[in-house]
């Protein structure tokens, strides 16, 4: 298999933490971000010496660090393969009635900062084929299984996700986004659910997951996997549903 050359933002937890490990022992070439310096420090001790330097520590709620963050991508000389956006989240904003500068921040950190990057990746001349675009969305953004804010941005992310598929597949640039229902890796919203309440964590399992036990991230590997390669093409534009049967959706 040809090694890859992958971006992968919100690396510092979650799918971004486990895929940034995944990818780093089967020796691909990483470029990684996400917003917590100590968690950037720990994952570059335990990292390929290779990939040590491609790692950095941007907190996209201030602008002036996506612009910065730009700069440095810029001066790569290396194109990437594919970027794998796994920013985001719901930040505990769990008010329904989200005010303005709230709902501003989490369309910023789900949606915007990726569009950003894929902006100027994709006008860079150099992207002219076979680069891939994946973007993690959720259950929540097709059926309202979770806050108000965090459904809408998400819903927002599954919408832009197919309007730049149609926009850029005639230059056989293949945009994807996952679905992913509830599932537990090392410090993402179930972990810690986990964690600071059992009994909520154990009523979830019993009460909505149909196979009554949890999706581990480590799951979702092969799928990535295969996002990766061309065999995945045909599916650019999907909204890829991965939950176990969690929800009610018939949307695939």
């Amino acid at each position: 298999m040809i090694k890859k050359n992958i971006l992968i933002t919100g690396a510092t937890s979650g799918l971004g933490l486990m895929l940034t490990r995944f990818f780093d022992k089967k020796n691909y070439e990483l470029f990684i971000t996400g917003r917590d310096k100590k968690k950037i420090s720990q994952i570059k001790k335990t990292i390929s010496l290779a990939n040590k330097d491609n790692c950095f520590a941007f907190d996209f709620e201030n602008k002036k660090n996506l612009f910065k963050f730009l700069k440095v991508i810029k001066k790569r000389k290396k194109k990437f393969d594919a970027i794998i956006h796994c920013i985001g989240g719901g930040f505990r904003k769990h008010n329904p009635l989200i005010n303005q500068k709230d709902l501003n921040f989490l369309f910023n950190i789900n949606v915007s900062v990726g569009a950003e990057i894929n902006r100027m990746i994709v006008e860079d001349k150099q992207y002219k084929k076979n680069l891939k675009l994946i973007h993690i969305a959720s259950v929540a953004g097709i059926e309202s299984t979770a806050s108000v804010g965090y459904s809408m941005v998400k819903s927002s992310l599954i919408s832009y996700t197919k309007c730049l598929s149609k926009a850029l597949i005639s230059k056989n640039i293949f945009v994807h986004c996952l679905l992913p229902g509830a599932f537990e890796y090392e410090n993402n919203a179930f972990g810690r659910l986990k964690i600071n309440s059992r009994k909520v964590y154990n009523n979830f399992i019993k009460e909505k997951l149909p196979r009554k036990k949890i999706t581990k991230g480590e799951e979702f590997l092969g799928l990535f996997e295969f996002l990766l390669t061309d065999n995945s093409n045909a599916l650019a534009g999907s909204s890829i549903l991965a939950d176990f049967s969690e929800t009610n959706s018939y949307r695939t």
